[in-house]
């Protein structure tokens, strides 16, 4: 008796086991959705020879089983067919493992397809491979599908690249606007104002120079959403500043910096209250 040889259970226990008649097993076959074509052993050209197709198999490729009876499965093969794969085929074939791939194929018409095969051998009780069984299916749909998906991959891919790059450019533009034009200007006025205002004028020098370094970038990217009085009022406690100098420099309640100073800890974070808020603002 001819069966397949799987890791389980053999066919012909399987039939003793389960009184499964043959003919049904070959009406089950015929009358499968799949493309199904059986082969000999020959794997050498003009080989191997299809000594059975099923009906799925011409609906499959346009091939009547007259048309295909004799001929070799290297008739599905064209220009575009990977020939990688089809090494891979005979080498899986070779060693008697069962081969499972893709490969562009054609029909009669000569329409491109792609073809996914899954291919074992037939083993009969002696452990000699006597035939092939080839079970396809026509994966074009969906090929073409992952395609467009790859294809929406690749274009967001560039536009976010290019989001990046025009990101980098404004960057640029800021930085050099700070060095060379704002902080400049803010060093003369700081020799004509008071010391509240020398010492505002060096905090506002440092945030300027925060917005365009790491502590900038990383508030950014971390999604932390600090309002921009937020972002000032961590400004001026990383700089060392405490809640009451904070008060004179921005005539502000003490209470109006504790709440931003609560909110600013949720904002980022932090849970500890043995954490310094200062200290951890420099580590960013």
């Amino acid at each position: 008796m001819i069966g397949f040889r799987t890791p389980f259970i053999s066919m012909k226990n399987y039939n003793a086991k389960y009184q499964v008649d043959e003919k049904l097993l070959a009406s089950v076959v015929h009358f499968s959705e799949d493309s199904i074509i059986v082969t000999n052993n020959q794997l050498d050209e003009p080989g191997p020879t299809i000594v059975y197709v099923n009906p799925g198999f011409t609906k499959m490729t346009g091939y009547a089983p007259e048309e295909a009876l004799g001929k070799t499965p290297r008739m599905l093969q064209g220009p575009k067919t990977d020939q990688e794969v089809l090494k891979s085929l005979r080498k899986k074939l070779e060693a008697n493992e069962v081969f499972f791939g893709q490969a562009i194929n054609y029909k009669k018409d000569g329409t491109e397809f792609w073809n996914e095969w899954h291919i074992e051998p037939i083993i009969n009780e002696d452990g000699e491979v006597t035939h092939y069984i080839a079970i396809q299916h026509d994966v074009t749909k969906r090929k073409m599908q992952e395609e467009a998906i790859a294809q929406k991959n690749t274009a967001l891919t560039e536009i976010l690249q290019q989001i990046e790059i025009e990101k980098n450019k404004i960057k640029e533009g800021v930085t050099l606007n700070v060095e060379e034009v704002l902080i400049p200007a803010l060093k003369k006025l700081r020799r004509k104002g008071t010391k509240l205002d020398k010492q505002y004028i060096d905090i506002l020098e440092q945030n300027l120079k925060d917005l365009t370094s790491t502590f900038g970038i990383q508030v950014s990217d971390k999604h932390l959403k600090l309002s921009p009085r937020e972002v000032e009022i961590a400004n001026l406690i990383k700089n060392g500043l405490s809640s009451k100098e904070i008060v004179d420099m921005l005539n502000i309640s003490f209470k109006t910096v504790e709440t931003h100073r609560n909110r600013i800890r949720k904002k980022l974070g932090i849970t500890r209250q043995d954490i310094n808020l200062t200290t951890y603002l420099q580590t960013l």
